[in-house]
């Protein structure tokens, strides 16, 4: 998707990667991804976070000054819950981020989400730059980008063909028993004979054809 007008442009960025790429694979070819050993302490930036979105029912929830109960994590749309060692997490941040209330926790949680993405985002620029190319400007695509460097490269090592020096050949004739043969069946079929001709064929005839 690609809109457009004189004073911005709004890209997807999935027109970027293969299709079926997951935030964590994009940050993970990017960025490496987490590589933290103790998941339920990581504080690297790289790690998906964890919230009840079901949980909140109004913006007064967001002001809520505790952590909310694990079964708040648990969602009904997607048939999920929540993971102890995911729990243990969200209350691991709460504590080493001081958090004051849950709006604390959806603000950390956005921040995982937006931060390492824009990250990714300057990387992978970066990588279209070695080919003189803007991810964003001289392409709405990865297959078209993908062109302009194919297109960068391709002829780099291709010489031009040796030009044949064209000579006069041997001119042509054209079999006589093939010809009477011709004749014979024209004959036969009662088809309007034409007068034998000797046919000659030389490259000064190509000439005039081209």
């Amino acid at each position: 998707m690609c809109v457009s007008t004189n004073n911005y442009k709004m890209l997807d960025i999935s027109n970027y990667v293969p299709a079926g790429t997951s935030l964590d694979k994009y940050l993970t070819t990017y960025l490496g991804g987490c590589k933290c050993d103790d998941k339920i302490r990581c504080t690297c930036g790289l790690s998906k976070g964890v919230f009840p979105y079901e949980y909140i029912t109004s913006f007064d929830v967001l002001d809520q000054k505790s952590i909310p109960v694990k079964r708040a994590f648990d969602s009904h749309l997607k048939g999920t819950t929540i993971s102890s060692n995911d729990y243990k997490r969200v209350k691991f941040v709460w504590r080493y981020y001081e958090m004051k209330s849950v709006k604390d926790l959806l603000i950390w949680y956005n921040n995982l989400d937006v931060k390492p993405f824009v990250k990714a985002i300057q990387a992978q620029r970066e990588l279209f730059k070695r080919f003189d190319l803007d991810m964003f400007t001289d392409g709405v695509s990865l297959p078209g980008l993908s062109e302009k460097v194919m297109y960068q490269s391709c002829f780099n090592n291709l010489t031009m063909p040796h030009m044949m020096k064209r000579e006069d050949g041997d001119s042509f004739e054209f079999p006589i028993d093939r010809f009477n043969g011709y004749k014979r069946q024209d004959s036969k079929a009662n088809r309007e004979s034409h007068q034998q001709q000797h046919w000659t064929y030389r490259w000064e005839h190509n000439d005039e054809l081209h």
